[in-house]
């Protein structure tokens, strides 16, 4: 998701330069936070946790006399603006909830973060979800390849795991369904019965009726839809192939010119508009029944929640397969979306860390989860769907599958080192809704860029 990726490029970059301005303030002084040894403060990004954050935080004190205290800075510029400020003086909270898997090292490698792996050895770490457990862990290939932790300790953990979940979830308005003569409790299971239910919805409802996408940032078109659709009609394999340095079976192949054919599919069905909503208005947009169908990803219902939809009036399945493809049931792996972090600030490490323990315990995470509709990257087993509640778990059940059949976006081996989702986004949108290419224009594009890139990249 390129907008969480160009946030966390920016948060490196200015917790770098707040770090050699001030020669590593990260050794704290005497003016630091608020908190005592029965106090922790905790910062996060993201204001649809703080509720829920605080709702786990009163248990958390009944249990342990441990006070915390959240807050919140949003958007990603001041939530950045507000840790250097901060770093400059000492102030650094105990405890942030931070984007997983990059914000999070490099904050880490920059001197600001504590490490976690005392308290969390690989023991612990298996109450994690199995792609998410190495998600702030320092290993020798990632401080070989990022220039941000090329100083940390190998085998030091900037985070662990809080938060898990996927793209290419699609989102159903019941009611909407219901008025086109579908039946809400039977989404569908084929890319064809998507196509269809698109066209009935559309047909009931002109105006109102068919697919949203924030599609302003391009590559959501290409990331949350395509890849799916394409590595269900592909498998494994053939899904990789498109990336080759060889363009053999890249795009333009038969194989790739048909995955772009089942897109096109979807040109009579975007609503008026849709190349011109950002992520949050497409969401905004379907929340107000302005669409019957929307795709995001897991974390989308808590925004969707937030925004006046009811839960109980969504339907949600993944990007359905294509009929005739090598994937008939597709499964999504999650990534590790947010992490809890240790700051290297923090004057009360015992009582930061077991409130970290405490909110990704199965007790803690679940409750959390249950308050924010958000899903948790503790591995809940058997206990998913009582402490997670029924739309939660059947979220979480697109999670399990064989590997065969589940498509991983964290998998990036395959693609051109210096890949750029924009390069690639932009070529699609282009193709539809715009209708400005057709599949051959288009596969002939996206094989040049990805040539492009491996040229680049030697």
């Amino acid at each position: 998701m390129s907008r969480s990726s160009a946030a966390r490029r920016r948060m490196f970059a200015g917790v770098a330069a707040a770090t050699l301005a001030l020669g590593m303030t990260a050794c704290g002084n005497d003016d630091s936070a608020d908190s005592t040894d029965q106090s922790v403060t905790m910062w996060t990004f993201k204001n649809t946790h703080v509720a829920a954050l605080q709702q786990v935080a009163t248990e958390f004190k009944t249990k342990t006399g441990i006070t915390v205290k959240v807050e919140a800075y949003t958007p990603d510029d001041v939530f950045t603006s507000k840790i250097q400020s901060a770093a400059q003086t000492g102030d650094l909270p105990d405890v942030f909830e931070l984007h997983a898997g990059g914000e999070d090292l490099r904050i880490g490698g920059a001197g600001l973060l504590g490490d976690l792996a005392p308290d969390f050895p690989e023991s612990a770490l298996q109450r994690f979800l199995p792609n998410t457990r190495a998600a702030g862990l320092v290993t020798e290939k990632r401080r070989a390849e990022q220039e941000e932790v090329k100083d940390a300790k190998v085998g030091s953990l900037f985070s662990v795991p809080f938060t898990a979940g996927t793209f290419g979830i699609v989102y159903g308005n019941r009611e909407k369904m219901k008025a086109a003569g579908l039946d809400p409790d039977k989404p569908p299971r084929t890319w064809e019965e998507f196509i269809g239910y698109l066209g009935a919805t559309g047909a009931a409802d002109p105006k109102q009726g068919g697919l949203s996408l924030g599609l302003k940032v391009s590559q959501t078109g290409f990331n949350w839809i395509y890849e799916q659709l394409a590595f269900a009609y592909l498998g494994q394999a053939g899904f990789e192939a498109l990336f080759d340095k060889d363009p053999a079976q890249g795009f333009a192949s038969p194989d790739g010119i048909r995955t772009l054919q089942l897109y096109q599919q979807l040109k009579p069905h975007w609503i008026a508009g849709v190349s011109a909503l950002g992520i949050d208005e497409a969401d905004i947009a379907f929340a107000q029944g302005k669409s019957a169908f929307n795709v995001g990803g897991t974390f989308t219902l808590a925004f969707l929640a937030q925004n006046g939809m009811p839960a109980e009036n969504l339907v949600t399945f993944p990007i359905p397969p294509a009929t005739g493809g090598k994937v008939t049931d597709l499964r999504l792996a999650p990534l590790a979306l947010t992490g809890l972090s240790l700051s290297s600030q923090t004057k009360n490490r015992a009582a930061a860390v077991k409130w970290i323990d405490h909110l990704t315990s199965p007790e803690g995470s679940g409750a959390f989860a249950k308050a924010s509709l958000d899903l948790p990257a503790t591995d809940l087993g058997a206990e998913a769907a009582a402490l997670l509640g029924p739309k939660l778990a059947a979220l979480q059940q697109y999670f399990t599958g064989p590997p065969e059949a589940t498509y991983d976006a964290a998998n990036k081996g395959f693609r051109p080192p210096d890949y750029d989702e924009v390069q690639v986004g932009d070529p699609l949108v282009k193709f539809s809704p715009l209708g400005e290419t057709d599949p051959a224009a288009t596969a002939a594009q996206l094989d040049k860029v990805i040539t492009a890139m491996w040229q680049k990249s030697g």
